[in-house]
C-alpha cells in the first residue's frame, strides 16, 4: 500500500539547518541568562555574608554586656598591661593568655572555646598558617564570608610575647619559631581604634605613650594635644561618638592566596582597622588608602564592602570613586556610601 504525500510529510524530521538554528537559540539564551545567574548567587553570598557578619555582632553585644559595656581587648603585651594589669576586664585562657577577638566572640556564642588553639593555629605568616589548614576548627561559622575564597587569615593579637610559653597542645606544634599569631578561618576584621590600646607601635611624648587616632581634624603623631590625640578606647563601645556611622567589624582578609603567600609580613594582610599613625583620615577609604591590602575589593559586587557597626547594626558600603595605582592589584576607593567612619572621634572640628 503506497503512502500518501500526508503521510510521508508527517514523518519528516527537523533538518541539519533547523537543528542548528535551535541550538543557537538556546546558546544565546544561556549567554544571557548566565550573568544574571551569576549576580544573583553573588548576592546571596553577600547576604548570606552580612548574616554572618549580624551574628558575630550579636555575639560581641552579649559578651560586652557581660563586662559592663567593653568588647574583647586587642593590643600588645604593653597595651594590654596598661589596659588589664589585673587580668580581669577582659577575657583569657587557662595559661593567662589573653583570647583573640574571634575566641572571646565564639564563647559568647557558646562554641565552647577556652582557648585560642581550639580555634586556630600559631603561625608566622600565611604560608605557614595554609600549610596547617587541616589543624583550624571549622565550627564558628559566622567568622566566615561565603564569597571570600581564602577565609584564612589572622587577628594578629595576641602575638609573639603574649603567646603562652606552657600549654599549647603536643600534636599542634607552633609553625616555625619566631614571632608567631594565630592564624584561622577568618573573613572579618574588627576596628583597633574601638577594640585597642596604646602599645610598642604607639607614639611617645615626653616618655607617655600617647593616642594616634584620628580626631577632630588632626592625626595623633601629627599634633599631640588634648584636642588631637586620640586614644584607642580599649572596647569601650559607649565612648564611640555617633556609633551608627563608625565600623566595629569590616570585611577583611587578603584578595587571593597568591598575594598572601607572596608576602612574609602578616601586618600586610592582619585583620585590624585602624585611622592611627600614618592614616590621612578618619574613614574607611582612608584606612585602605594607607593599607590596601588589608581589605579586598573583590569579594562582593561592586566592591561593596560588608559592615557591622558600633550601634551593632550592619550594612553595605560601596565604593563611588576609586583611584587606580600602577603597583596596586585593585583600585583604591575614595568614597563610599553611606560614608563609613574608623576614628571614634568626631572626624571633624565644626
Amino acid at each position: 500500500m503506497r503512502r500518501s504525500p500526508k503521510d510521508r510529510n508527517e514523518l519528516r524530521g527537523f533538518t541539519l539547518i533547523e537543528l542548528l538554528v535551535v541550538v543557537s537559540i538556546i546558546a544565546l539564551l544561556i549567554a544571557i541568562l548566565l550573568p544574571s545567574l551569576s549576580k544573583a548567587r553573588e548576592q546571596a553570598r553577600a547576604v548570606k555574608c552580612l548574616a554572618n557578619q549580624r551574628g558575630l555582632a550579636q555575639s560581641a553585644q552579649v559578651f560586652a554586656d557581660g563586662r559592663s559595656g567593653r568588647t574583647q581587648l586587642s593590643a600588645d603585651p604593653i597595651g594590654m598591661a596598661a589596659a588589664d594589669p589585673n587580668k580581669q576586664l577582659y577575657a583569657y585562657g587557662a595559661t593567662g593568655e589573653i583570647l583573640a577577638w574571634p575566641v572571646a566572640i565564639a564563647t559568647a556564642a557558646n562554641i565552647g572555646y577556652s582557648e585560642n588553639w581550639n580555634w586556630g593555629v600559631r603561625a608566622q605568616n600565611f604560608a605557614e598558617a595554609s600549610q596547617r589548614k587541616e589543624f583550624m576548627k571549622t565550627d564558628l561559622g559566622i567568622a566566615t564570608c561565603p564569597s571570600d575564597k581564602i577565609q584564612i587569615s589572622t587577628p594578629f593579637y595576641p602575638r609573639g610575647a603574649s603567646l603562652a610559653t606552657m600549654g599549647y597542645p603536643p600534636e599542634y606544634p607552633p609553625a616555625g619559631g619566631g614571632n608567631n599569631s594565630y592564624w584561622g578561618f577568618l573573613s572579618f576584621g574588627i576596628n583597633e581604634d574601638v577594640v585597642g590600646v596604646e602599645g610598642a607601635n604607639s607614639p611617645v611624648v615626653n616618655g607617655v605613650r600617647v593616642g594616634a587616632c584620628w580626631k577632630n581634624g588632626c592625626v595623633g603623631e601629627v599634633a599631640q594635644s588634648a584636642n588631637c590625640a586620640g586614644e584607642r578606647l580599649r572596647g569601650r563601645l559607649d565612648r564611640v561618638y555617633d556609633p551608627g556611622t563608625c565600623a566595629l567589624i569590616v570585611d577583611a582578609g587578603p584578595t587571593s592566596a597568591e598575594q598572601a603567600l607572596a608576602s612574609s609580613d602578616p601586618f600586610e594582610y592582619c585583620n585590624l582597622i585602624t585611622s592611627a599613625q600614618v592614616v590621612g583620615g578618619p574613614y574607611l577609604e582612608d584606612f585602605q588608602g594607607q593599607y590596601p591590602k588589608r581589605i579586598s575589593n573583590k569579594r562582593h559586587f561592586r566592591g561593596r564592602v560588608n559592615v557591622i557597626f558600633c550601634d551593632f547594626h550592619g550594612e553595605p558600603a560601596t565604593p563611588t570613586m576609586f583611584f587606580n595605582s600602577p603597583v596596586l592589584p585593585n583600585p583604591i576607593p575614595t568614597m563610599y556610601s553611606p560614608r563609613v567612619r574608623v576614628s571614634p572621634y568626631k572626624p571633624f572640628v565644626e
